[in-house]
C-alpha cells in the first residue's frame, strides 16, 4: 500500500494512518494582532454583517480584510 496518495479530483494529499487514509491538513497557528480600527472592523463584522465575517473566518481572509 502506498504510503501517500494525491487524489486529483479535490485537490488533496492523503497519508495512511493505520488503516486509514487521512487527509493531510495543515493549521495555520499564526496569531493575528489587529490594531484598534481592525477591531472595530471585526466587530461590526460580527455584529452586523454575519454572514462576511464567517466567510472570512473560514476562508483565512479576516487579517488580510
Amino acid at each position: 500500500m502506498k504510503i501517500e496518495i494525491y487524489d486529483k479530483k479535490d485537490g488533496l494529499s492523503y497519508i495512511l494512518r493505520g488503516d486509514y487514509y487521512l487527509p493531510d491538513l495543515e493549521i495555520n497557528e499564526e496569531e493575528s494582532t489587529y490594531g484598534k480600527y481592525g477591531m472595530m472592523r471585526k466587530q461590526f463584522l460580527k455584529e452586523h454583517r454575519d454572514a462576511s465575517y464567517q466567510y472570512l473566518v473560514l476562508t483565512g481572509k479576516l487579517t488580510e480584510h
